[in-house]
């Protein structure tokens, strides 16, 4: 789990194609999640950008799963940053742009790299990506 040091400035991050409704907590030991069903869009969309958006989201389970110790919290910012671009890159209705998709991963399995609980779900990731790669 990444996390911002006691004291300063904490904030939420809502990246994607949904909107965030409800109250929101920042501290210590708070944690979100966001759970978005499958929808008319969703149902339209190809298996590979399906599974990449899975790919993405199980990587951020991980992620938030890790102890402070192994993943710095600018690592993790980076990592989330490019995850979303990840999922920005990704239109509902064709082909995504290759290019983004690629570098977006790059950011992603470098920013991630020492890390070596979190080897699989980037196997995963990169799997997953294998068609804009």
């Amino acid at each position: 789990m990444t996390g911002t040091p006691a004291g300063q400035d904490r904030g939420i991050h809502v990246s994607g194609h949904g909107t965030f409704t409800g109250n929101a907590q920042t501290g210590d030991h708070s944690s979100a999640t966001f759970t978005s069903g499958a929808g008319a869009a969703d149902a339209e969309q190809s298996a590979e950008i399906v599974r990449l958006r899975e790919a993405v989201e199980a990587l951020r389970a991980r992620i938030r799963d890790l102890d402070p110790a192994e993943l710095s919290a600018a690592e993790g910012t980076a990592a989330e940053s490019a995850l979303a671009e990840v999922e920005d890159a990704l239109p509902d209705e064709g082909e995504a742009g290759q290019g983004r998709v690629r570098n977006a991963f790059f950011t992603v399995a470098g920013a991630l790299a020492s890390v070596a609980s979190l080897s699989e779900s980037v196997r995963a990731l990169r799997d997953a990506a294998a068609p804009w790669l």
